[in-house]
């Protein structure tokens, strides 16, 4: 699995903003757009914009379907790099713990280079 540093956020900041970041990724999306309509959905919600409640509606809304925590035969859990090159899973928003990232194409796309972490769930579209 191949890993790309980038950074959406306009500020290049990257402290507690990785949903925002990863959302923005994977849909195309501005950074502040996609925080926008958190903030409106938490708002809705009173929730937080970053909070699971939250960024799981807004990924349903937009098509994405959620995958519980991979596990293999023998119960033992994925890393990200596993998820992509074991179970084949290309394109999908992951979460590990305290963190989203995102996988375009097999290639892990973030700030830092969390493909050794295990896979909490997972969102395709």
């Amino acid at each position: 699995m191949e890993f790309e540093k980038k950074n959406v956020n306009p500020k290049g900041r990257k402290s507690d903003d990785c949903v925002i970041r990863a959302l923005s990724t994977i849909s195309g999306l501005r950074w502040k757009s996609i925080y926008k309509r958190l903030c409106e959905l938490g708002l809705e919600m009173c929730r937080m914009p970053n909070e699971k409640a939250t960024y799981e509606k807004w990924l349903k809304q937009v098509g994405y379907i959620k995958h519980k925590q991979p596990r293999r035969e023998d119960g033992t859990k994925y890393t990200v790099e596993e998820l992509v090159d074991e179970l084949d899973v290309r394109n999908c928003v992951i979460t590990v713990a305290q963190h989203m990232t995102v996988v375009e194409d097999g290639v892990l796309i973030d700030t830092w280079d969390c493909s050794q972490k295990t896979v909490c769930n997972y969102w395709t579209s």
